[in-house]
């Protein structure tokens, strides 16, 4: 009887409540979907891997080291992305052959740089007993097995935009990043107003894109964005120097996005437009160079770079060096010499991450840190050239 009177009264407070009818509530609980699980992770600061990535994997003894039985590397060994795949590939090798813990059985599979071939490898790799894999590297072959993954860890070598797999870890070599990286430490510096100088392609422009988003988002203002300065003759054979606008001299810093070859020149136009005096940054093309002799004239330039190619110790102890002799090791071979390298590094060290998600993992590339949906982001150390070489920069 109290029960029927209770629900009465509860009846006709509903009834004559003056607020908005509710309605009615389910008794069926709603489908997690990946966006709300990517939600999860970021509101606790954790990744949102499945916590059983790695639990068919032997167990190793050791807490950051823990590589599965058998790896698979899915690369173009054949078609337009074969150099960029060779490259990677020696440098996952070297790391593979500097471990001296056991280490798994490892099988290549060339995805010939296309969707098909890739999915295909990814196939095969998983029916002969794959406990990982490593790769692809192009987006439409890392698109066609994306949404293929679903029973083991698969280490994805080319950005993503829209995560939506919980067994896949991304990982890349993304321009922007080093935007972001290039704009914080201008914004560090209290240095406000910059003026860039970009040499044109695709990796420049994404690089700049980046660094102008975060750089504004924090106070900064570009000037000027122009392309790499040319010197050159007039009609009648006479030297013509590059003319800068006013706001290169009103800048108080300048960015260089350009390989050192384009670079040498561009401080030079600096130099006779009265801006000398400037504080000079760039990204890490600015190492390669078909000239070494005259790297002098990019003495004090501070750029980001790969602590594999300054000598930076990383968790491997392996540098760039032991690969020089290699053909893909060549211009920008030795950054994707780095790159799987890492690869390798972050295959057999899932235990540190999945553990403690904020650690971070000293890589070749940079350090190495897990986001909340599985992108692997990178923090690299600046470096300043004296001398014509390039070396480490210690402190602010």
């Amino acid at each position: 009887m109290r029960a029927l009177t209770a629900a009465a009264v509860l009846c006709v407070l509903t009834a004559c409540s003056t607020g908005p009818t509710r309605a009615p509530v389910s008794d069926t609980p709603k489908a997690q979907t990946p966006a709300d699980a990517l939600a999860q992770a970021r509101a606790k600061n954790q990744h949102w891997l499945d916590p059983a990535l790695i639990n068919a994997f032997p167990e190793s003894g050791a807490a950051d080291y823990r590589p599965p039985s058998e790896l698979a590397v899915l690369l173009p060994q054949s078609g337009n992305l074969a150099v960029a795949g060779n490259a990677i590939r020696d440098g996952l090798l070297s790391a593979y052959y500097a471990e001296t813990r056991s280490k798994p059985g490892i099988r290549f599979y060339d995805t010939q740089g296309n969707a098909a071939g890739a999915k295909a490898a990814f196939d095969r790799a998983v029916d002969e007993g794959a406990q990982m894999i490593i790769g692809p590297i192009g987006k439409d072959e890392v698109a066609a097995i994306h949404d293929a993954a679903g029973t083991i860890p698969v280490l994805a070598l080319n950005r993503i935009e829209t995560p939506s797999n919980r067994h896949v870890l991304n990982f890349s070599l993304s321009p922007e990043r080093e935007g972001e990286i290039i704009a914080e430490r201008l914004l560090g510096k209290s240095l406000l107003q910059t003026a860039v100088f970009s040499q044109g392609s695709d990796s420049n422009s994404r690089m700049l894109a980046a660094f102008e988003k975060r750089y504004q988002a924090g106070g900064g203002s570009v000037l000027l964005k122009a392309p790499a300065p040319m010197f050159g003759k007039d009609a009648e054979g006479v030297a013509v120097n590059p003319v800068f606008p006013d706001a290169v001299r009103e800048a108080k810093a300048v960015l260089l996005l350009m390989n050192g070859d384009a670079a040498k020149p561009t401080r030079a136009a600096l130099a006779l437009n009265g801006a000398a005096g400037i504080p000079v940054f760039a990204g890490t093309d600015i190492t390669e160079s078909g000239d070494a002799k005259t790297n002098t004239q990019l003495d004090g330039i501070e750029f980001l770079q790969m602590p594999w190619l300054v000598n930076r110790g990383n968790s491997l102890n392996i540098s760039a060096a032991q690969l020089l002799k290699l053909p893909s090791a060549r211009g920008p071979g030795a950054k994707l010499n780095a790159f799987g390298a890492d690869a390798w590094l972050i295959a057999t060290r899932l235990p540190v991450w999945l553990a403690s998600p904020n650690s971070e993992i000293a890589g070749a590339t940079g350090s190495l840190h897990l986001e909340p949906d599985g992108r692997i982001e990178r923090t690299l150390p600046w470096s300043v050239f004296r001398a014509g070489v390039p070396q480490a920069l210690n402190g602010p």
